[in-house]
């Protein structure tokens, strides 16, 4: 067994992020990392005209497809930007355990205002559910989204 460190995983998501943006697609990207092995997916919102094709949520869904549905029990997942409100309740849903996240949006500013996950975690009774952690290569990740936000 391969193992990669997290900022290689963290790596994987941001070159996801690339992938989507040059794909036209939003610049977001996601990896999950669990017993049955790690994948890597984007954003594809735009290229599939499908408003729910965020990289969390095609991660997980590639992931149940590939391995099983309850592949992602346990489950940790490198964001390269934190994730919206859909996507934290697929997260919780998939049975993730553990989120290590990228970038982190400004608070007060749109479209989100005051959004954090651990927030909607405790709104949705599940602060216990999932560890959120910041992740390595914040400088180049800011840098990334600061060209291209």
């Amino acid at each position: 067994m391969q193992v990669v460190n997290e900022t290689e995983l963290m790596g994987q998501a941001l070159e996801q992020a690339r992938e989507a943006l040059a794909a036209g697609d939003h610049p977001y990207g996601a990896v999950i990392v669990s017993a049955a092995g790690t994948l890597a997916e984007r954003n594809r919102v735009v290229t599939t005209t499908d408003p729910t094709a965020h990289s969390e949520t095609m991660a997980i869904r590639t992931a149940a497809a590939q391995w099983g549905l309850t592949s992602t029990h346990g489950a940790t997942m490198f964001t390269s930007f934190e994730p919206c409100p859909m996507c934290l309740g697929a997260i919780a849903e998939s049975g993730i355990t553990r989120l290590v996240i990228g970038g982190r949006r400004v608070l007060g500013e749109p479209p989100l205002g005051d959004y954090r996950v651990e927030a909607l975690l405790e709104l949705m009774g599940r602060t216990g559910d999932i560890a959120i952690e910041a992740g390595p290569l914040a400088s180049e990740i800011a840098e990334f989204y600061a060209a291209n936000s």
